[in-house]
């Protein structure tokens, strides 16, 4: 019997993924992100609705801006210079984010355009200048509280690029224009980053692909660490999803359903079996709260594991 294919790359010892990067590497991937969103928004109608749910383009905008009383970046660093979370509690290291989306736009729903517009140029300030410092090295790789558990600073600053991703998505009905491939890729790199990192934490040996267009990324995890690279292509054999990285992203943001889209051949699914190797996460993720973003993400993951476990043929 063969071994099953590995990532071209694996990880070593303490790695973290993006979070492993050069600061400017990391830069180079979040801050054209950040640029391409807010030049989208800035034709956007924010009182136009949005895909999400009782959620105007103006909620979206407010719920991704920096704010007073918020959980901004600077927050977050001063919460990982404390660095006092109990790193096998993984519950106690969840930050509810939507409690707090729901106390932010309480306070900040009805700001002028203008003040929206200045909430999000200060949180890609803020990224930039985390980025351009030497705090990445400092304090990038201690964990703090995410809707998934704890992560690593540098983690969950990367994950941004997710959100930016689907929310630009999700501004369309509000006169929002298609994202760049460069921000579409950035919210690939971050989902699969993540994922990486959840499977690390979970103790799993394990690597998936997402292939598109714009930008083909893959992770490979250890129980010790993770990596996470950009490939020019997808080694055969490896667990991969193939499509659009729009479609990707709607279909992990749970904004379209996976199944038609499945039917249809927008998403294609490569060796499904060895996504097997991240059933664990099934038991760990569920019940941790967390807005539609990448906790959705991941929860709409390892809804698709669960039903290839129940495929004909598969190992059990």
């Amino acid at each position: 019997m063969t071994d099953p294919p590995r990532s071209p790359v694996q990880p070593v010892d303490g790695e973290q993924g993006i979070a492993s990067w050069e600061p400017a590497d990391l830069a180079d991937l979040l801050l054209p992100a950040w640029d391409d969103f807010l030049d989208l928004v800035a034709a956007v109608d924010l009182d136009g609705a949005s895909r999400v749910a009782g959620w105007t383009a103006r909620d979206i905008c407010v719920h991704l801006g920096s704010w007073s009383g918020s959980r901004t970046l600077p927050r977050m660093r001063e919460e990982a210079l404390r660095d006092e979370l109990d790193q096998e509690d993984v519950r106690g290291g969840t930050f509810d984010r939507q409690s707090h989306n729901e106390a932010v736009l309480d306070a900040w729903a009805a700001a002028p355009r203008d003040q929206v517009l200045e909430a999000l140029r200060e949180a890609r300030r803020e990224a930039a200048d985390y980025l351009t410092s030497d705090e990445p090295a400092v304090v990038g790789h201690r964990s703090v509280r995410s809707p998934l558990g704890a992560l690593p600073l540098s983690t969950v600053v990367a994950g941004g690029a997710y959100e930016l991703a689907v929310h630009s998505l999700d501004l369309r009905p509000a006169g929002g224009r298609d994202p760049s491939p460069a921000l579409l890729s950035a919210g690939l790199a971050a989902l699969v980053d993540t994922t990486g990192a959840l499977s690390a934490r979970a103790g799993l040996t394990a690597s998936a692909a997402c292939l598109s267009p714009e930008g083909s990324w893959s992770f490979a995890a250890s129980p010790t660490a993770w990596t996470t690279l950009e490939l020019p292509e997808v080694p055969g054999g490896l667990p991969t999803v193939q499509g659009a990285a729009a479609d990707l992203l709607d279909a992990s943001a749970g904004r379209r359903a996976a199944p038609p889209m499945l039917a249809r051949r927008q998403l294609q699914l490569h060796n499904v079996a060895r996504l097997l190797a991240l059933a664990p996460l099934v038991e760990e993720v569920p019940g941790l709260p967390g807005g539609p973003t990448l906790h959705t993400a991941i929860r709409n993951a390892l809804a698709v594991i669960r039903v290839v476990r129940r495929l004909p043929g598969l190992p059990r």
